[in-house]
């Protein structure tokens, strides 16, 4: 029996350990968090996530898909609030009828995903023990315990310890191995809460609100007795999640959230129907013990080493969260090595290692960075209101404003004929490189469609100018 040590019991990691425990290897999960299913939801910490076709694709193949589906909200429509105007009714972009978003609260998934990985005899998590170091010259995994510090081996080793993952920082030093990791201006804080009264909000519409440079995004989580009700009517005795999520500049934290009694205010004042279902007690709660986190985005130059290790998930492509396809494609990394090993073989283990590092880097370093260029676009050079009120950045250079408008514009209209970056990604398992690919075909296309506009103009212009000086100007003729 082959073994697996994966090192991060997290999200991507509990994934990898159903598959594995599917396909009969022995499994070893070390997590340095206490077991999530022991554990209350954590408050502050982790954004909600939004699953398209990749990640429930990866959930069915384990048997959870339904599952899950009944624990989260189906997102079809938009319903945006700017300041203090009327909420706007919005279609989410999706490729086919019947797509959907589907949000979850990470830590229920979180626990979801170990029951199930548990329920194999080949699976194991040890929670409380750390992975710290891969040690590159016996090859194997270094492990904090609580009884010590002990070292650990496998025929196949999954890094899936995160965004800041030790294990990739012990590769620092491998040859030819390059790593960047950048941050945005952007943080954020989860609110998210369990309420048992009434709640005004309607089930399945993203709620969304912006103000003062913040913006605030809201869910009610579907209650199974509550399926196809336009509203969520809950007693006292039917709990259900309220999922919120927080996103503002760092300089705009200070000002309004400074004090967990400032934080109340700002709530009370400006948003007040968020105000109303969370409590100023949750609120008071929740800015006292968590800090706004910080959002990093990592790159890798490759994700296998020494024909064993690989880094998945966030420990190797940890990116921002504005197009939603952290999760997705953490979870997509697990599908990929499943199909990559049955094409090649246990056999030829070595070899399937390599294949994923060729296949995966690449698609998921293009994705990373489609998400990086869309944050400094939208933080430059916007002049959506939408996007400048989020972002707190003012229009450095008005003269660029207007084609930078008229881009939008034109990209919209090619987007009939080539759908949009956020549509592919989220909603078919198109390659991440070719909807790169795509993406650069309809920029340049807009570019190309300025040109044409504004040369089409400057000769209409020109012909009507010159016209005019010719009607303006003396006779050539002249009485002899």
């Amino acid at each position: 029996m082959p073994s697996v040590v994966i090192a991060g019991g997290g999200l991507v990691g509990a994934v990898n350990a159903c598959f594995f425990g599917q396909i009969g290897w022995k499994v070893t999960v070390y997590e340095s968090r206490p077991d999530p299913r022991g554990r209350c939801l954590e408050h502050g910490k982790g954004i909600n996530l939004a699953f398209g076709c990749r990640a429930i694709g990866a959930l069915e193949l384990i048997g959870l898909k339904e599952r899950v589906i009944e624990m989260g909200v189906p997102i079809r429509e938009k319903l945006r609030y700017q300041g203090e105007k009327e909420g706007v009714f919005e279609k989410v972009q999706t490729l086919n009828e019947g797509d959907y978003i589907l949000s979850i609260n990470r830590h229920r998934l979180s626990q979801l995903l170990v029951n199930e990985a548990v329920k194999y005899n080949n699976v194991k998590f040890l929670f409380n023990c750390k992975a710290t170091k891969f040690d590159i010259n016996s090859e194997t995994l270094l492990v904090e315990t609580p009884d010590g510090l002990v070292t650990v081996d496998g025929d196949l080793i999954l890094a899936c310890d995160g965004a800041h993952s030790s294990i990739r920082r012990s590769l620092l030093k491998h040859d030819r191995f390059n790593f960047s990791q950048k941050y945005c201006d952007i943080g954020y804080i989860d609110l998210s809460v369990k309420i048992q009264d009434t709640c005004e909000l309607k089930l399945g519409i993203h709620n969304s609100w912006r103000t003062d440079g913040v913006i605030l995004v809201a869910l009610v989580n579907r209650d199974q007795k509550l399926t196809g009700q336009i509203t969520a009517h809950i007693s006292s005795e039917t709990p259900f999640l309220f999922l919120v999520s927080m996103f503002a500049n760092f300089s705009v934290f200070e000002k309004y959230f400074s004090t967990p009694e400032d934080s109340v205010e700002f709530f009370k004042t400006r948003i007040p129907v968020v105000y109303g279902i969370m409590g100023e007690k949750h609120i008071l709660d929740t800015f006292s013990k968590n800090k706004p986190q910080a959002i990093i985005s990592v790159q890798c130059s490759q994700h296998s080493f020494f024909d064993k290790l690989i880094l998945m998930g966030d420990a190797a492509h940890a990116m921002l969260p504005f197009q939603g396809q952290g999760a997705n494609c953490g979870f997509e990394d697990c599908v990929v090595l499943q199909e990559i090993l049955e094409d090649i073989g246990e056999d030829l283990l070595a070899n399937a290692v390599k294949e994923y590092s060729r296949v995966r880097t690449n698609d998921t370093n293009k994705m990373n960075q489609m998400e990086w260029d869309a944050y400094v676009q939208v933080s430059t050079y916007s002049c959506s209101e939408v996007y400048a009120i989020f972002l707190n950045h003012e229009l450095e250079n008005h003269k660029t404003q207007w084609m930078h408008t008229m881009k939008t514009l034109l990209k919209k209209k090619l987007e009939f004929f080539f759908p949009s970056t956020f549509a592919l990604a989220t909603f078919s398992r198109t390659p991440y490189s070719e909807i790169s690919k795509k993406r650069q075909i309809v920029l340049k296309g807009a570019q190309l469609l300025i040109i044409a506009t504004v040369f089409a103009l400057f000769s209409i212009f020109a012909f009507f100018f010159l016209n005019e000086l010719s009607l303006k100007s003396p006779s050539s003729e002249y009485n002899l």
